[in-house]
């Protein structure tokens, strides 16, 4: 049984991951041996996402008056979380991939934007480009703005420069 002063920091750092939270993804661990439990918290902490199995009712008290009440009811029987600070779609990412191995492994829902996410709604997350894919189009995108500019730019002196060489090759011509 755990006692008062550890419930209480449970507590406390629960809501003080739910404030800087940007999604969770709830999962059920249940039916998992300890083998399998580690191999996905392994993959999850490779991804750069948060995971911990939650006692519901310090859960449901952490959601309480914030954002995340929309899935205080989701917190029943063996309740584990993943979550990610910054990226908001890492946790659906991350656990897409591991259920594609794990047929027993749940998931419950999930919470991003003020949201409650069903199963399905995890899923389309989990199909979106993360925080980097999005840099990285975003960086493509600019830099081939950039290279269009810059060949309209040399085109005008590209011509100058084949006049110049046809005119040379034409002087050449009539001295021969």
């Amino acid at each position: 049984m755990t006692d008062r002063a550890t419930k209480e920091e449970q507590l406390a750092f629960l809501k003080g991951e739910f404030k800087e939270v940007a999604s969770i993804v709830l999962t059920s661990v249940q039916g998992l041996n300890a083998a399998e439990v580690d191999g996905l918290r392994r993959k999850l902490h490779e991804a750069g996402v948060n995971y911990r199995v939650v006692k519901n009712t310090l859960a449901k008290k952490a959601t309480e008056g914030t954002p995340l009440s929309v899935i205080a009811n989701d917190f029943q029987e063996v309740t584990a979380i993943a979550w990610h600070k910054t990226d908001p779609v890492a946790p659906a990412k991350a656990i897409a991939e591991i259920k594609k191995g794990l047929e027993k492994f749940k998931v419950k829902a999930g919470y991003q934007g003020g949201n409650r996410l069903d199963e399905e709604g995890v899923k389309a997350l989990a199909t979106m480009p993360s925080l980097d894919e999005l840099r990285a189009q975003l960086l493509g995108t600019i830099n081939g703005v950039a290279g269009k500019l810059l060949a309209q730019v040399n085109a005008p002196a590209q011509h100058v420069v084949g006049l110049l060489q046809a005119k040379h090759d034409e002087d050449a011509k009539k001295a021969a």
